[in-house]
């Protein structure tokens, strides 16, 4: 299984995050992520202490700008081919990057749990 995890760069719930993860084997499960400080880098740390296969995707700001975040939340769905995506917001209405992945893959009929600070 591969599961992408995104979220707000101003995320700092470990706990939501890990409480997330444990639910999968690390053994068969590979964790996606962008790369980003906040949730993304969480759950990258998170997911290599429980011993999970970690691909990161960073954004290539220098190459394509502005438009990078949006780039690599595609190129994520595209490359990465995630089963689940798990989204950590405190507002997911106002979110751009992070409304972006969830959109993304929404349309690609990917699953989506999202997790906000009042879960």
């Amino acid at each position: 299984m591969k599961i992408l995890v995104c979220g707000s760069r101003e995320w700092t719930n470990e706990a939501m995050i890990r409480q997330a993860l444990t639910r999968f084997s690390p053994k068969t499960t590979t964790v996606i992520h962008g790369a980003a400080r906040g949730a993304d880098r969480i759950a990258g740390k998170v997911a290599n202490e429980l011993g999970f296969i970690v691909r990161a995707f960073p954004a290539n700001w220098e190459k394509f700008g502005k438009a990078a975040g949006m780039i690599r939340n595609q190129q994520m769905l595209d490359e990465g081919k995630p089963d689940l995506v798990l989204a950590f917001h405190e507002d997911i209405t106002n979110s751009k990057g992070t409304g972006n992945m969830v959109q993304r893959a929404r349309e690609a009929k990917i699953p989506v749990d999202v997790f906000s600070r009042k879960d």
